[in-house]
């Protein structure tokens, strides 16, 4: 549970930054009264709280544990967090999707585009390896980490194969 934190709050980086960064006031987390304190839910019932459609990676490992959260922004905007696992090997990626509306330019190492034109930031570590990109409204980053998160899991090139397969 430790590990899944710190990838929770690798992923929520670049959108808190990114508020930052825009000179503005940063928005305050508010959760879905239904989901107070935040838990996971199934994915379906996340689908049908989202306003935008949740689409996923082909996972190149075996997932032995999904986690989906919902989160809930003042702004408003919204964020869902699914956490794909494989506690046998200490595997794991995470993708968060939001559509907040903050336009402000992304930190990280500027990089490849993804087959859809979007163009992608390295944003990776010494711990994981992760990637950020813009598409279509919604803001996409995917992290990945194995060892309790000790190390990254992939390097930039493989997330970028990985991203091309959201569907």
């Amino acid at each position: 549970m430790k590990a899944i934190s710190k990838l929770l709050l690798l992923c929520m980086i670049p959108i808190l930054l990114s508020s930052c960064l825009h000179n503005t006031e940063s928005p305050q987390l508010t959760y879905d009264s239904d989901l107070n304190p935040p838990v996971e839910i199934p994915f379906e019932e996340a689908e049908a709280k989202i306003p935008f459609e949740i689409k996923q990676p082909s996972i190149p490992f075996q997932v032995t544990e999904k986690s989906t959260r919902v989160l809930a922004a003042n702004e408003p905007y919204d964020a869902v967090e699914i956490t794909y696992a494989n506690t046998d090997q200490g595997l794991n990626l995470i993708m968060m999707i939001t559509n907040s509306k903050v336009n402000t330019s992304p930190n990280g190492k500027i990089g490849l585009k993804l087959a859809n034109g979007s163009q992608t930031w390295d944003q990776g570590n010494e711990h994981v390896s992760a990637i950020y990109w813009r598409n279509e409204g919604l803001t996409y980053s995917l992290v990945a980490g194995k060892n309790n998160n000790l190390e990254p899991l992939y390097d930039y090139e493989t997330l970028i194969k990985i991203a091309d397969t959201i569907q």
